[in-house]
């Protein structure tokens, strides 16, 4: 097992992190076969499963009830780029692409403005898995909120990137951000 990554600012993106790097898996990434979302029900509350079908699709195949309840709707089914604010698409895919090319983890700090108004910092943590069954990459991401930083009418949206680092899970990381 590799130690924690120093970076995580929440208890739950920590045991998200050391439960994922418990999982099985044939190479560097584990398959989704091996994730048991029973193992850590008290943290899927806050956690996604993305399927990146195309550059195009990142369809949500789980979106945890405080997720939703931040969305203000089922996101479950739902293309993610969809909740991606235009101007950050561009690198919201470009992070997807690199995470996908150079298996590795990646944290972010996320401004996102929630169903109701308020503008949030949240921490987010994602790790790869593999989906053998339709041949597509995954995506397996914790949300954690760090704060409240102001109010904005509007529906759900990811605003921007604050932060990233890139987490080593033995292919190295990508050389940017």
């Amino acid at each position: 097992m590799r130690s924690e990554p120093s970076i995580l600012l929440t208890h739950g993106a920590r045991r998200f992190f050391d439960y994922w790097d418990s999982l099985p898996r044939e190479g560097l990434v584990p398959d989704r076969s091996a994730f048991n979302p029973a193992k850590i029900a008290d943290l899927m509350r806050a956690v996604t499963i993305l399927e990146i079908r195309s550059p195009a699709e990142i369809e949500i195949r789980l979106a945890g009830t405080a997720v939703c309840e931040a969305m203000g709707f089922e996101a479950t089914g739902r293309n993610g780029l969809d909740l991606v604010a235009p101007d950050a698409r561009p690198g919201y895919l470009k992070l997807i692409a690199a995470q996908v090319d150079q298996p590795c983890g990646r944290w972010n700090v996320l401004r996102v403005r929630q169903a109701g108004g308020a503008i949030m910092r949240s921490e987010a943590i994602t790790l790869p898995m593999l989906h053998a069954q339709s041949g597509h990459h995954m995506i397996l991401s914790y949300f954690g909120t760090i704060e409240t930083v102001g109010y904005e009418e509007g529906s759900y949206q990811i605003l921007a990137y604050e932060d990233t680092r890139w987490i080593d899970i033995g292919a190295g990381v990508p050389d940017w951000i």
